[in-house]
């Protein structure tokens, strides 16, 4: 097998690498330019750092995705993608090929020294004015980005103002507003508006809506089998937000086109039932709000609240007590756990007014429930 350089592809000249003894370099030169990428692969002497991730992202010229890294460097306290493209702007001058070159190992030293800030300022400092470019402006005006200690919220430390705050920037708000003034402005939208910013505050906040959230049906959560399959639609979002405009986000909700934004942004959501319930938010099916009910916890609705398309569909009017209530929830909370369940068949089951028979054809059922799972339907025809 012919030889080449591990970062020119030259044939001649290569000596390997005395850290892994895996690859070759044709050069001291192309060994250094290479080593951004090659120590998470080599046997490096020293820990890998923070810092180390960061140069790949620069010699890539992608934020990174080392969660540590955007917590290091600002990416998690810049919250708009404009404000992260800047500071990867700022790093790129400061580390890639051609420009300061300044090492990960000293920017990694910068940082557990706490002087980051400064050596940053001092490190562009001692270039021409006209050679800064236009990223250390920006940077002089946000250097709070880089402040381990400054909240997400300059205003306020408490963590839920401090998510009121990321999602109010991230959606184009202005960086001035106080948390007070950010809540009196959302209390002012039209009610699908809040309901979408407030899905940008979990989403952010890497949450998703949980099935105690009022917003667990209108953005589809309702309709994944477990929590894990929650959690790769909440992933699914958070890149669809990093894609389009919070306006954008906004209208398609509006009108029920959640699914073509999807499309349109190239990402690909794998949930079955998805599409029935964004497609229908606003008058979604009352077989979701039985999940809802059904697998909640009596702490998660202390007060016991039946939504009245429930108590008709699947028979709660029926019950005499609240036992029968807790045993006819127990069975439906049975039927949604199950991984055959089939929560469009249950509500076809319904129309028809067949629950118990349906029902009993997947698990044994006490008889009690055949009286209790009567409802009106199906309707008579109307001539």
């Amino acid at each position: 097998m012919v030889r080449k350089c591990n970062a020119c592809r030259e044939s001649s000249n290569l000596k390997r690498c005395s850290g892994c003894h895996k690859v070759w370099y044709c050069s001291v030169s192309c060994q250094k330019s290479h080593w951004v990428r090659h120590i998470f692969t080599c046997k490096p002497r020293r820990p890998i750092t923070t810092a180390d991730h960061l140069a790949l992202a620069v010699r890539n010229n992608l934020f990174p995705q080392d969660p540590q890294t955007c917590e290091d460097y600002g990416f998690e306290r810049a919250f708009t993608p404009e404000n992260r493209s800047k500071l990867l702007g700022l790093y790129i001058g400061l580390m890639d090929l051609g420009r300061m070159e300044i090492p990960a190992k000293t920017i990694n030293d910068w940082r557990v020294r706490g002087v980051l800030v400064e050596e940053i300022k001092a490190a562009y400092h001692k270039l021409p004015a006209d050679n800064r470019g236009g990223y250390f402006p920006w940077f002089l005006q946000n250097q709070h980005i880089l402040s381990p200690s400054a909240a997400a919220d300059s205003h306020s430390n408490d963590k839920g103002d401090a998510m009121v705050v990321r999602a109010w920037r991230f959606t184009g708000g202005a960086e001035t507003d106080s948390p007070k003034e950010i809540r009196a402005r959302i209390t002012d939208m039209p009610r699908d508006k809040q309901s979408c910013h407030l899905l940008y505050t979990m989403l952010l906040s890497k949450w998703h809506p949980a099935p105690f959230d009022d917003l667990w049906i209108p953005f589809g959560f309702c309709s994944c089998t477990c929590e894990e399959e929650e959690m790769y639609l909440g992933g699914r979002y958070q890149v669809l937000i990093t894609k389009c405009t919070f306006d954008e986000f906004c209208d398609a909700f509006r009108s029920a086109r959640i699914l073509n934004l999807f499309r349109k942004n190239g990402i690909d959501v794998d949930v079955r039932y998805l599409a029935d319930v964004l497609q229908n938010h606003n008058m979604n099916k009352s077989v979701w709000d039985l999940k809802q009910f059904a697998i909640r916890t009596d702490e998660q609705n202390s007060e016991g609240r039946i939504v009245n398309s429930i108590a008709c569909d699947y028979g709660f009017m029926n019950c005499r007590k609240d036992a029968e209530i807790q045993g006819l929830k127990k069975v439906y909370r049975t039927f949604f756990e199950r991984s055959d369940a089939d929560p469009l068949a249950l509500h076809d089951a319904a129309l028809r007014g067949n629950i118990f028979g349906y029902l009993g054809s997947l698990m044994k059922l006490n008889a009690k429930y055949e009286r209790l799972m009567k409802n009106p339907y199906p309707l008579p025809v109307l001539e």
